[in-house]
Protein backbone atom coordinates (compact mmCIF):
# COMPACT_ATOMS: atom_id res chain seq x y z
CA UNK A 1 0.00 0.00 0.00
CA UNK A 2 1.47 3.54 -0.53
CA UNK A 3 0.78 7.05 -1.03
CA UNK A 4 -1.82 8.11 -3.25
CA UNK A 5 -0.52 10.74 -6.08
CA UNK A 6 -3.09 13.69 -7.35
CA UNK A 7 -1.47 16.66 -9.70
CA UNK A 8 -3.59 19.52 -10.69
CA UNK A 9 -3.05 21.88 -13.23
CA UNK A 10 -5.23 25.16 -14.39
CA UNK A 11 -5.83 22.64 -17.52
CA UNK A 12 -7.50 19.79 -15.20
CA UNK A 13 -6.26 16.94 -13.03
CA UNK A 14 -3.75 14.87 -14.56
CA UNK A 15 -2.60 12.59 -12.11
CA UNK A 16 -5.99 11.60 -9.76
CA UNK A 17 -5.13 9.57 -6.50
CA UNK A 18 -2.68 7.36 -8.06
CA UNK A 19 -1.00 4.86 -5.32
CA UNK A 20 2.06 4.89 -5.87
CA UNK A 21 5.47 3.73 -3.31
CA UNK A 22 7.20 7.21 -3.03
CA UNK A 23 6.66 10.61 -4.52
CA UNK A 24 10.60 12.67 -5.00
CA UNK A 25 9.97 16.06 -5.54
CA UNK A 26 12.32 19.56 -5.25
CA UNK A 27 11.18 21.73 -2.84
CA UNK A 28 12.69 25.44 -1.86
CA UNK A 29 13.46 23.38 1.28
CA UNK A 30 15.52 20.90 -0.29
CA UNK A 31 14.63 17.17 -1.57
CA UNK A 32 12.15 15.69 -0.17
CA UNK A 33 11.11 11.65 -0.33
CA UNK A 34 7.08 11.64 0.25
CA UNK A 35 5.96 8.43 1.79
CA UNK A 36 2.78 7.01 3.26
CA UNK A 37 2.57 8.16 6.76
CA UNK A 38 4.65 11.12 6.57
CA UNK A 39 4.42 13.95 8.85
CA UNK A 40 2.08 17.14 7.24
CA UNK A 41 3.92 19.06 4.89
CA UNK A 42 3.13 21.83 3.20
CA UNK A 43 6.26 23.32 0.46
CA UNK A 44 6.73 25.60 -2.90
CA UNK A 45 8.22 23.53 -5.40
CA UNK A 46 11.27 24.37 -7.47
CA UNK A 47 11.06 24.26 -11.53
CA UNK A 48 12.22 20.71 -11.79
CA UNK A 49 11.56 17.24 -11.94
CA UNK A 50 9.08 15.47 -9.82
CA UNK A 51 9.53 11.55 -9.68
CA UNK A 52 7.51 8.84 -8.55
CA UNK A 53 7.84 5.53 -8.45
CA UNK A 54 5.35 2.07 -8.42
CA UNK A 55 6.34 -1.08 -7.70
CA UNK A 56 9.96 0.21 -8.86
CA UNK A 57 8.94 1.79 -12.09
CA UNK A 58 9.65 5.35 -11.90
CA UNK A 59 8.24 8.44 -13.91
CA UNK A 60 9.45 11.41 -13.89
CA UNK A 61 7.73 14.63 -14.64
CA UNK A 62 9.11 18.25 -15.32
CA UNK A 63 6.75 20.78 -13.28
CA UNK A 64 7.03 24.68 -13.38
CA UNK A 65 6.63 25.34 -9.52
CA UNK A 66 4.37 24.34 -7.74
CA UNK A 67 2.89 23.75 -4.02
CA UNK A 68 2.91 20.28 -2.53
CA UNK A 69 0.75 19.16 0.43
CA UNK A 70 0.70 15.67 2.05
CA UNK A 71 -0.83 14.68 4.98
CA UNK A 72 0.69 10.55 4.65
CA UNK A 73 -1.99 9.23 3.29
CA UNK A 74 -2.25 11.42 0.11
CA UNK A 75 0.32 14.11 -1.61
CA UNK A 76 -1.42 16.90 -3.58
CA UNK A 77 0.50 18.46 -5.99
CA UNK A 78 -0.72 22.13 -7.56
CA UNK A 79 1.13 23.34 -10.66
CA UNK A 80 1.25 25.98 -13.56
CA UNK A 81 2.57 23.34 -16.12
CA UNK A 82 4.05 20.13 -16.86
CA UNK A 83 5.28 17.75 -19.10
CA UNK A 84 6.84 14.25 -19.06
CA UNK A 85 10.30 13.48 -19.01
CA UNK A 86 12.31 10.50 -19.71
CA UNK A 87 15.58 9.53 -17.63
CA UNK A 88 17.57 11.70 -19.05
CA UNK A 89 15.56 14.65 -18.84
CA UNK A 90 14.44 14.64 -22.72
CA UNK A 91 10.62 15.72 -22.83
CA UNK A 92 8.17 13.07 -24.26
CA UNK A 93 4.99 13.10 -25.44
CA UNK A 94 2.64 14.29 -22.60
CA UNK A 95 -1.43 13.13 -22.45
CA UNK A 96 -3.99 15.57 -21.05
CA UNK A 97 -4.20 13.21 -17.72
CA UNK A 98 -1.99 10.01 -16.31
CA UNK A 99 -3.48 6.93 -15.37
Amino acid sequence: MGIKLKIVTPDGIFINDKEVDIVNVQTIDGDMGIMQNIIPIVSALKIGILSFKVKGVPTYIHVHRGIIKTDGIQCKIITERLYLVDAQKNRIDTPDHFD
